[in-house]
């Protein structure tokens, strides 16, 4: 968990989520293994007085000359390509939130870097840590839903609502991310309805089909611009179905569902369902531990730079079809 007890690691841009980053990686690693640094200065100054045993970095040429082995780039997903290209080039070690980029050339560029560098690139696909998650991953290999025909899931409440990245690249990537993830599969194509509701011209609701190569359709809508919140990720296999929800930002839950129908014919069965117990972990935690392992044995992440070039890909081919009218589109190489 500790990355090696000289590892020191800053947290490149201190919004929310920086903030909570920071929150959790002084604990971990302690203060004085931490830095932070925004070229926002009222931000910068914010961090600085939340966490004043954590040193503020006055530049970025004092992270990139300076002694950190690693870094979370927790700016806003339009300074992602940017940022992390020049900290790989000065050999950081990386956890990029997501979006890893904003284009499938930007983000392929990132990950050859990072393999000439021979560095850590992780991407911040954080439900991949969640338990219910997990043990749905295992259900699936196991066998127990029988062959996967298909994958829906919704994401929306009236959230946070960002100018730079549209509802696509900022919320139906944590779908698209779990559906390639427990898949070990990539879409063929993606296609895409988006909404602009709020005539800004950015997407505020999505709805996104990927088709896969083995015959699995993945159907994912994401909105935040909606009244009720919705967190649903549900798998349906010939054999049974699974479900994880997650109601008002707490930890997901999963229920196996034994129904169907049988053959080819018409007659549905009901054997029930069951809940599955997971154990109650901090996500976030989870992610950075996991991270700080990685640098340490220079082990592949579980969310690593390909798996976040693929997530790219689908979101860019998704927007491609939305502003082509929804019409499949082929991902990029």
């Amino acid at each position: 968990m500790s990355g090696g007890d000289d590892v020191k690691v800053a947290v490149v841009g201190v919004g929310r989520w920086g903030l909570n980053h920071l929150a959790k990686l002084v604990p971990l690693l302690g203060p004085e293994r931490v830095a932070f640094y925004d070229a926002d200065a009222e931000r910068a100054r914010a961090a600085g007085e939340r966490y004043p045993e954590v040193a503020a970095l006055r530049s970025w040429e004092e992270f990139l000359d300076g002694g950190y082995k690693a870094a979370i780039i927790a700016a806003p997903a339009s300074h992602h390509a940017e940022l992390a290209g020049a900290a790989l080039a000065a050999g950081k070690d990386l956890l990029v939130e997501k979006p890893l980029a904003l284009t499938p050339p930007d983000a392929a560029a990132l990950v050859r870097l990072a393999e000439e560098k021979k560095a850590v690139l992780m991407v911040g696909h954080i439900l991949l840590f969640d338990p219910a998650f997990e043990a749905l991953k295992d259900a699936i290999a196991a066998g127990e839903l029988g062959d996967i025909k298909y994958m829906t899931a919704a994401r929306a409440k009236l959230g946070t609502i960002r100018l730079e990245e549209d509802v696509t690249f900022s919320l139906a990537a944590h779908d698209v991310a779990l559906a390639l993830w427990l898949l070990e599969d990539e879409p063929a194509s993606a296609s895409a309805v988006a909404v602009d509701a709020r005539g800004a011209g950015v997407a505020d609701a999505a709805f996104l089909n990927l088709s896969f190569s083995g015959g699995v359709t993945a159907h994912v809508w994401a909105s935040w611009l909606y009244p009720l919140e919705t967190r649903r990720f549900v798998v349906v296999g010939n054999e049974a179905m699974a479900a994880v929800t997650q109601e008002k930002g707490g930890r997901g839950e999963l229920t196996v569902y034994r129904m169907g129908a049988r053959g080819g014919g018409a007659e549905v069965y009901d054997d029930g369902s069951s809940a599955v117990e997971v154990p109650v972990v901090d996500l976030l935690e989870a992610e950075l531990g996991h991270f700080l392992e990685c640098v340490a044995t220079r082990a592949t992440p579980r969310a690593d730079g390909r798996q976040g070039l693929d997530v790219v890909k689908v979101l860019a081919a998704a927007q491609k079809s939305a502003a082509a009218g929804g019409g499949p589109v082929r991902l990029e190489n």
